[in-house]
């Protein structure tokens, strides 16, 4: 009777291991790819960086669905990618501004509320970058703000508050 019971122990370990182990994702770092943007970055070659980084971004899309560990490689992109068009693209701030604002509505927790922090903290920089400009600028009624270049600093004020609310508004 004892062996039957440490047999039937040892077959249902056994069972919830392997049922454990399939239902896990495989999670991806791409360490290669990514050392290769480090190389292209270290030898000053931000454009080279950004094709490898845009790479590494469409592989983590295809790899991964909403709420998938590739999330956490998403992101990284995306942070890369904002840095480095900064040396390679002009007025970058409000561009790279609207590309995580699409980022936002389309992913899933936890990773939206990351993208949300990221999000509050680039409109914040582009604040005290502006602000000079922000503060002698008069507020409007029924006007469409969708450029960010027309907000006054009220506007700003309020979508940062609005983003790093939403960032910590899951709990989990």
């Amino acid at each position: 009777m004892k062996q039957l019971k440490t047999l039937f122990l040892t077959i249902t370990l056994f069972n919830l291991t392997i049922m454990s182990a399939s239902s896990q994702s495989t999670i991806k770092n791409y360490d290669a790819e990514w050392k290769k943007v480090e190389g292209f970055v270290k030898k000053g070659l931000p454009k080279s960086a950004l094709t490898e980084v845009k790479k590494i971004y469409s592989l983590a899309k295809k790899d991964g669905t909403a709420g998938s560990p590739q999330d956490a490689q998403i992101i990284k992109a995306l942070v890369y990618m904002t840095g480095l068009q900064q040396e390679n693209r002009e007025d970058n701030e409000t561009t790279a501004i609207k590309e995580i604002e699409k980022e936002v509505a389309a992913a899933k927790e936890p990773a939206a509320s990351i993208l949300k922090s990221l999000l509050a903290e680039m409109y914040w920089n582009y604040f005290q970058n502006n602000r000079y400009q922000l503060y002698d600028r008069t507020n409007t009624t029924s006007f469409n703000k969708e450029d960010i270049a027309t907000w006054t600093a009220d506007d700003l004020h309020k979508k940062i508050t609005e983003l790093y609310l939403g960032s910590v508004k899951d709990e989990k």
